[in-house]
C-alpha cells in the first residue's frame, strides 16, 4: 500500500484570487486572461510565455492559448524579434472611457497645478485598485522620472499617504474589511507598513491627514487627505508628494496638509 499522500487538485482560479476557488459563477478563463495583462509593468513591459507561466503559476500550454487569444483581440502585441509580448493598444482604449467618467479630474486640474507650483510638489488623485492605489489624475512640476507618477500608475495601499487617506474615505466596515485583506493577502506589505498605517489612522482626528515619510522610497515623502466618495461612488484621496528634499513630517502636517484640506473642500 502506497504511503504517498494524495495530490491536491490543481488550482483553477488565479493564485491572486484564492477566494473564488470553487465558485461556479466565476469565469476562470476570463480571470486568467485579465491577470495575465496585469503582469506587464513599466519595469517589465515585455514578457514571454515562460515568464508569464511562472508569474501566473499556470501550465505553459494554457498561457500560450491565452497570449494567442489576447494578441488576436489586440490586448497584446507580439515583438517580432524576441517573440515575446507587450500590451496592445486595445488596453489603452479600454481604460479611456472609465477615466472620462471621473469628472472630478477636470475640476481638479487647475487647483492641482496651482498647488504643485506653490509647493514644488507633485499632486495626485487616487482610488483603490484591490490592495493598491491607482492614480486617476497627476500633476507634477518637475520632469524627472526616477519614481513612477502618472495616470494609471499603482502604488501601495498600506505604505503610502494616499493609500491610507483612501482607507479613511471608506466606511468603517469597508476599512476594517480591507485591513483584514491586507493582513491575510498582502502579508509582506502588512508586516512592513502596518505600524505606520495604524499610527496614521489613529492620528487622523488630530491632523486631518495621512503621511508617509521615506517608507517606499527613502527620498520621497507625501501627505494626503480623504476626498470621500467621488464620481461613481469611489472612495478617493488627494495627495501631495515631494522628492529629494529633507524629510520633515511636521512640515507635511502643519504646512502642506491645510492646503490639501482646502482643495478637498473646494472639490467636494
Amino acid at each position: 500500500m502506497s504511503n504517498e499522500l494524495p495530490r491536491a487538485p490543481p488550482r483553477r482560479t488565479p493564485a491572486s484570487l484564492p477566494g473564488f476557488e470553487g465558485d461556479r459563477q466565476f469565469a476562470t478563463t476570463l480571470a486568467r486572461g485579465m491577470e495575465l495583462l496585469r503582469c506587464f509593468t513599466p519595469a517589465e513591459p515585455v514578457l514571454g510565455n515562460r515568464d508569464l507561466a511562472r508569474r501566473l503559476q499556470l501550465p505553459a500550454p494554457t498561457v500560450s492559448r491565452l497570449t494567442y487569444t489576447l494578441v488576436a483581440m489586440g490586448y497584446l502585441a507580439q515583438d517580432e524579434h524576441q517573440g515575446k509580448y507587450r500590451l496592445g493598444s486595445a488596453v489603452l482604449s479600454l481604460g479611456f472611457p472609465l477615466l472620462e467618467l471621473f469628472t472630478i479630474r477636470r475640476r481638479a486640474r487647475p487647483l492641482m497645478l496651482e498647488l504643485a507650483r506653490a509647493t514644488g510638489g507633485s499632486v495626485s488623485i487616487g482610488i483603490r485598485d484591490r490592495l493598491n492605489i491607482v492614480y486617476i489624475e497627476a500633476i507634477r512640476t518637475h520632469h524627472h522620472r526616477q519614481h513612477p507618477l502618472d495616470v494609471g500608475t499603482t502604488h501601495s495601499l498600506a505604505g503610502t499617504a494616499i493609500g491610507r487617506a483612501c482607507l479613511l474615505a471608506c466606511s468603517p466596515a469597508e476599512r476594517e474589511a480591507l485591513l483584514n485583506q491586507l493582513r491575510v493577502n498582502a502579508q509582506s506589505e502588512w508586516e512592513r507598513h502596518h505600524g505606520e498605517l495604524l499610527r496614521n489612522l489613529a492620528d487622523y482626528p488630530r491632523w486631518g491627514c495621512c503621511v508617509s515619510v521615506g517608507e517606499i522610497y527613502p527620498d520621497v515623502q507625501a501627505v494626503a487627505v480623504p476626498l470621500g466618495r467621488i464620481d461613481r461612488g469611489e472612495p478617493a484621496a488627494l495627495n501631495c508628494s515631494f522628492h529629494a528634499r529633507p524629510l520633515d513630517r511636521d512640515w507635511l502636517q502643519q504646512e502642506i496638509a491645510p492646503q490639501l484640506q482646502r482643495m478637498a473642500r473646494q472639490l467636494m
